[in-house]
């Protein structure tokens, strides 16, 4: 194998690597990772080139960029150095180069393009615009586009131009993903409040469409700068725009540690405003003073009471995610050389693994019927004909394909992935986007699933049966029978044990003794998922999915009736809540929670 090193930034990556490796074989190498696992030590500081790079061609940009250790930018358009879309095939390949060559990350391309336009011709001007800049984003090396709202206009009712701004950014969402290009949305305009953000956003639904904060006075109205940005930290990009830190009009150490609590890992871009003799030297004294806010915001952090055991805790590991809540473990994500992506152990609120431990290990009095049930996991046994449900050599695989997103926080944890679902023969029938938030509660565990199918290759069509979809196989003991069962089922109707499979319901709960003390797991079925209330696909050996499917088998109703039928270039979304729960239905509060639930939209 050759060991040459083709690029400057290879060579970098490299003696990093090594210079990393050295240093963890001595006693400092060990305080030296601690520290940077801290909580914000992934976020990164860079530059727009708005005003302070306004001027400078692009090796310019460049060569300031390294003398000044800001080693990420956002290229404006319009702008010296001139990266635009009208560029030929082999400046592009030149562009892609000279940042390749170079330790400076091209964060992406800012552009100008909003969607809030009255004039369906202007509309539609924009958004071709924008997929021109997302090609050309692409084919110099970026990494993402920048777009905004923008405004809302007189006369127009303003739910109609969120809800177009909306649907706008979820068609360059989908065209995005097919070149690797996330969507940020600036908050801008207009439309800068952030409950407006957030009403957009939750129209926007496409998970390559996050938000990028732009630091606005209105950021500070209603509620306050806290509130406002957890109104949309759920759906944060992996870009934040900031003016310059030493400022006095904005409260960025508020924002630092903000972003610190939540261990967001993006770039904070400055996008300056003023003039100074000499920029170079500027940016230098925004980068120092960027890195002492992170590290106070750190220290704060660290300070607070239960800091370090408090929270969600996302370890990201080579094969799996770990994840810990209020210093414990929870679960792990499992995604490497595996028929399908799936948790396991889950830990219960007593701290005793509630899934059943086969195949996964042998434990005792466990059955070892239906080697494909892993713990919990989502998919299917008819996706075109092909069989992801039983596993074997002839049935499909869902192969992971990248994390998008981890990240820890006071009160939630996120983690995100994309999958390829590909037939035995290697065909990919259709990819997915999954979103897992783990939330902090002191006396249960609240874990929310959501997986949005893209029709990335055709048609796609979920059939008609019984085996799937949304599932979890629990520990013996809670079955309702078996050799060591002493569980219960009851669904949302009032329906109990045997007579819940295949029934609809908002909810679905099963509940039994584990080590001694009486546990429980239920599903919702979130109100916006196609076809709710859902079908149960619950047994009394301890299956328990969620299938909104399978019709015939669960209603006998003619062959086909359940089947649902994505067109192609169109996704469908489905959302769950798993509460694993001390006590019966009754003592966990089970149908309460659920309408808190029910109370949520996307």
């Amino acid at each position: 194998m050759s060991m040459l090193v083709n690029t400057r930034r290879d060579f970098l990556k490299r003696s990093i690597s090594v210079g990393a490796a050295a240093l963890v074989s001595r006693p400092l190498g060990k305080t030296l990772l601690l520290a940077a696992e801290r909580p914000g030590s992934k976020m990164r500081f860079g530059l727009v080139t708005y005003q302070w790079g306004r001027d400078w061609d692009l090796p310019t940009l460049i060569a300031n960029c390294e003398k000044t250790k800001v080693l990420g930018v956002e290229l404006r358009t319009e702008h010296a150095h001139k990266v635009e879309a009208n560029l030929s095939d082999a400046q592009r390949r030149e562009v892609k180069k000279r940042f390749a060559d170079s330790s400076v990350t091209l964060v992406g391309l800012g552009t100008n393009f909003a969607f809030h336009h009255a004039d369906p011709a202007k509309l539609k001007a924009d958004i071709e615009g924008a997929k021109q800049y997302i090609k050309l984003s692409h084919d110099v090396g970026g990494l993402g586009v920048k777009v905004k709202p923008n405004d809302l206009p007189t006369g127009v009712p303003k739910e109609k131009t969120i809800e177009q701004i909306g649907k706008s950014l979820n068609e360059l969402g989908r065209f995005g993903a097919e070149y690797g290009q996330p969507i940020r949305l600036e908050v801008h305009g207009s439309c800068s409040p952030l409950p407006i953000i957030k009403a957009i956003m939750d129209v926007a639904e496409h998970p390559n469409v996050g938000v990028c904060w732009n630091c606005n006075s209105q950021d500070l109205e209603g509620q306050g700068l806290e509130h406002n940005f957890n109104l949309v930290r759920d759906r944060f990009s992996d870009t934040a725009h900031v003016r310059e830190l030493n400022v006095s009009d904005y409260p960025y150490q508020e924002l630092m540690n903000l972003f610190v609590a939540i261990n967001y890992t993006g770039w904070i871009l400055l996008e300056a405003r003023t003039d100074p003799a000499d920029r170079v030297k500027a940016l230098i004294e925004q980068r120092e003073f960027f890195e002492q806010m992170v590290s106070k915001a750190q220290g704060a952090a660290s300070s607070r009471p239960g800091a370090g055991g408090a929270g969600v805790k996302i370890t990201e590991l080579p094969d799996k995610v770990k994840v810990e809540i209020n210093g414990q473990f929870f679960t792990e994500y499992n995604f490497k050389d595996v028929p399908l992506p799936y948790f396991y152990p889950v830990i219960g609120p007593t701290g005793v693994n509630i899934t059943r431990h086969w195949p996964m290990k042998e434990a005792q009095d466990e059955p070892r019927d239906h080697p494909h049930h892993r713990s919990l996991w989502f998919t299917h046994g008819a996706v075109n004909g092909v069989d992801f449900w039983t596993g074997g050599a002839q049935a499909g695989k869902i192969v992971h394909d990248k994390l998008v997103k981890v990240s820890s926080g006071r009160d939630v944890g996120i983690v995100q992935s994309q999958n390829k679902w590909v037939a035995s023969g290697g065909k990919v029938i259709c990819t997915d986007t999954r979103t897992y938030r783990f939330y902090q509660r002191p006396d249960c565990q609240m874990m929310d699933f959501e997986v949005t199918i893209h029709t990335s290759d055709g048609d796609v069509t979920f059939g008609d049966t019984k085996e799937g979809s949304m599932a979890i196989r629990l520990a013996p003991t809670l079955q309702v029978e078996g050799k060591v069962a002493k569980g219960h089922i009851v669904n949302s109707e009032g329906q109990r044990d045997g007579d819940a499979w295949g029934k609809r319901a908002a909810w679905c709960d099963y509940y039994g003794p584990l080590d001694g003390q009486a546990v429980g797991v239920a599903i919702f079925d979130h109100p916006q998922n196609p076809r709710h209330p859902t079908w149960w696909h619950v047994r009394t050996y301890g299956l328990f999915a969620a299938n909104p499917f399978g019709v015939h088998d669960f209603e006998k109703k003619p062959d086909g009736t359940g089947n649902l039928t994505v067109k192609a270039g169109d996704s469908v979304t489905f959302r769950y809540r798993f509460y694993f729960h001390k006590g019966d239905c009754e003592q966990a509060k089970v149908a309460e929670l659920y309408h808190e639930y029910a109370k949520t939209r996307y």
